[in-house]
């Protein structure tokens, strides 16, 4: 199994170290791409000395912010793998995380399907949809609950890489509806969504998060806009 790690980064150096550490010396991630989105520049520098000598890390740098949707599409473009992780750098991983993406590399993966994550802990449980495969024709009947919706907001996945670029949304900018909206996207292309029996991770709540500093950003009435495309789907 070879796979890129994809982390996109703004000024959150330190939780960027914790998130990356279980996958520095794990021979089955051939690299990790940071994609940058213009922080500080004395943070960015830290960070680029921090790995200047690891061969698997690949540091690229915006520079202006490209915000964040659009800076999980270039961290996945900038990887060379076919498959890809694509990571939120304020959130911790284990060797299991990438135990279990074996697992499914080894079982046989479907380059239409994305593999997200049943378990946010501590705060966001999805474990009712694990083993649940959403699509089109399906979605409607899951996406009343908030949990779901959550899930559907949510944006630590594995995904095939050229597959999500062609879903990629170059002239959209929905800010923190960012997941939902390309998970939309994703489904609305035929694709669908495997809730991982199993695949975990820590989700780490800070006032820095992009949620948190970006919220009022957000284009008013997009992200209940596409929960009612979402309900209506088929």
């Amino acid at each position: 199994m070879n796979i890129s790690i994809c982390f996109t980064h703004w000024n959150r150096v330190e939780m960027l170290y914790d998130a990356i550490r279980p996958f520095l010396q794990d021979s089955r991630v051939t690299e990790i791409v940071i994609s940058d989105d213009a922080s500080h520049l004395e943070l960015y520098n830290t960070m680029y000395w921090q790995y200047a000598s690891v061969d698997k890390v690949k540091i690229f740098r915006n520079n202006n912010n490209i915000d964040c949707y659009h800076n999980k599409a270039k961290a996945i473009e900038l990887a060379t793998n076919e498959w890809v992780c694509i990571l939120d750098s304020d959130n911790l991983f284990n060797k299991e995380f990438v135990d279990r993406l074996e697992n499914l590399w080894v079982a046989g993966l479907n380059e239409k399907t994305v593999y997200q994550p049943e378990f946010a802990k501590p705060h966001f449980d999805f474990r009712h949809l694990a083993g649940v495969n959403l699509n089109k024709g399906n979605v409607a009947n899951y996406i009343h609950d908030d949990r779901t919706q959550t899930c559907l907001n949510a944006f630590n996945y594995f995904v095939n890489r050229a597959e999500y670029l062609k879903v990629f949304d170059p002239d959209m900018k929905p800010v923190t509806s960012d997941s939902i909206y390309h998970n939309y996207r994703w489904l609305d292309a035929g694709n669908s969504i495997y809730i991982v029996p199993g695949l975990s991770y820590q989700h780490r709540v800070h006032n820095g998060s992009h949620y948190q500093q970006n919220v009022r950003r957000t284009p008013d009435g997009l992200h209940e806009s596409i929960i009612e495309k979402l309900k209506a789907m088929k």
